[in-house]
């Protein structure tokens, strides 16, 4: 099965990369019945793996690997009692600030899948984040796959300049993820974000797509 459709509309792969389960750790789950409840969601919608990406981001998140894997391994133990058929990984979502490549050098960081992806979100402002090709190369150097969060967001990688740094990301290793299509956000050939997409998809350079499901709703955010 290549997708699955929920009746809520959410669209995903068996394997959903970015979604924020586990409870208590950051702006999505707050608690246990919320992350079943999400999971079921999520199922409903096709999902097959489920990759539990709670927010690296100091100052705001302060979370670390160990932090992370004491929430997951909860929620594992909470998803077996339910019933639940899914299976589940435990990656993280890292803040691309002046402080990550410090952070995967002393080993604070979460990779998932055959891929060895490591999910990394930078901020969204106009222009391109200084650190952002020298991460890249610290995984990369580290046998990892830089895997950029809902690059749809950031403005730097649109436009003409734009595409000639997605070419070098690409062409230094790094992969593309995307978040789904929820009501008129983030559909495709639809205002910038979605003909940022539309070229994406021309250019073959969707590699995931994810839920980045925070909530057990059709839209999935924070209130």
């Amino acid at each position: 099965m290549v997708g699955g459709r929920s009746d809520a509309g959410i669209e995903l792969r068996p394997r959903d990369c970015h979604s924020h389960l586990i409870w208590g750790v950051d702006d999505g789950a707050r608690n246990a019945d919320e992350s079943i409840a999400m999971l079921r969601l999520l199922v409903s919608a096709g999902a097959r793996t489920i990759v539990c990406t709670s927010h690296m981001f100091p100052a705001r998140y302060d979370n670390d690997v160990a932090t992370l894997r004491r929430g997951f391994d909860a929620l594992e133990r909470a998803r077996a009692q339910a019933g639940i058929d899914v299976a589940l990984e435990l990656g993280a979502e890292h803040y691309l600030d002046e402080g990550l490549r410090g952070r995967i050098v002393a080993g604070q960081f979460i990779e998932f899948g055959p891929e060895r992806y490591v999910l990394f979100e930078a901020p969204t402002g106009q222009h391109t984040p200084v650190e952002l090709m020298a991460v890249v190369a610290e995984l990369k150097q580290r046998g990892c796959t830089p895997l950029l969060a809902h690059v749809e967001r950031y403005p730097w990688l649109r436009g003409e300049e734009g595409a000639e740094l997605c070419e070098d990301l690409r062409a230094a290793g790094a992969r593309f993820q995307v978040n789904r299509t929820v009501g008129n956000a983030n559909v495709p050939g639809k205002g910038p974000r979605g003909q940022f997409i539309a070229w994406l998809r021309e250019q073959d350079w969707i590699d995931e797509v994810g839920s980045d499901l925070h909530r057990a709703t059709a839209d999935g955010r924070p209130l």
